[in-house]
């Protein structure tokens, strides 16, 4: 029974890995159309104040996201060690 609760909880946990990597992506996604976009409006003015920021405020999302990835990866690490000792 002990064997059958620690199933479902690696499969639900394992579903919501999965989601939570999936949701990360599609911003990555989002963000790289946005970033497309920002260059797209700032195409002949590339290196204005205005351009710079629209970048950076982009590239601050993509940080963030790849923070909330890796520490989503660390946490299934952490869940996968403490699962197998």
């Amino acid at each position: 029974m002990a064997n059958d609760f620690g199933l479902k909880i690696g499969i639900e946990g394992e579903r919501e890995f999965k989601q939570a990597l999936r949701e990360i992506n599609q911003n990555f996604k989002v963000l790289g159309s946005e970033m497309k976009l920002v260059t797209s409006q700032f195409d002949k003015q590339d290196n204005s104040i205005g351009a710079v920021t629209a970048r950076n405020k982009v590239l601050n999302k993509e940080i963030n996201q790849q923070r909330k990835k890796v520490d989503t990866l660390e946490k299934a690490l952490k869940n996968t060690s403490v699962s197998l000792t």
